[in-house]
Parts: structure tokens; sequence; C-alpha cells
């Protein structure tokens, strides 16, 4: 039996499908939370929160669980 991290890990150069699960007000950057991974995309524009999206990871620490992607393509629209 394996159960699923809430803190998954992802390298760089990664390609990963995530949702894209807010706007935060105070960076104005896009956000996918994967469990209590907070991902912030560096570009992509504000309709495709909500969206499942291919995104490549652009950098990736460990220690903080935060990481860095750039939107590729929105795989489909509407709410997860």
């Amino acid at each position: 039996m394996s159960f699923r991290s809430t803190t998954p890990t992802f390298e760089a150069g990664e390609e990963i499908e995530v949702y894209v699960t807010e706007l935060d007000e105070e960076s104005g950057e896009l956000v996918a939370q994967v469990g209590e991974t907070r991902l912030h995309f560096e570009n992509g524009e504000t309709d495709i929160v909500g969206c499942r999206v291919l995104a490549k990871v652009e950098s990736f620490d460990d220690t903080e669980h935060r990481g860095r992607l750039t939107h590729l393509k929105t795989l489909s629209r509407g709410s997860f």
C-alpha cells in the first residue's frame, strides 16, 4: 500500500499537469496548490484559474515546498 505525499517534490525541467487553484492577490501570480506544495507561475493569463494545465517546472525548493512554473498549455477549462 502506498500513500500520496502532502508535500510532493518536482525536478526542474519536468512537465506536469496541475490545476491552477488561485490568483495570489499580493504577488499577482497564478498558483497551483498540490497538497501543501505551492507552485507559482511565471506566466499565464488570469482566466486559467480553475483550469487543468500542462506546466514546466523551472525551479523547486524541497525544503520550502515551493516552486516556479511556466504555463505551456491549457488542457481543460472548468472547476476541479
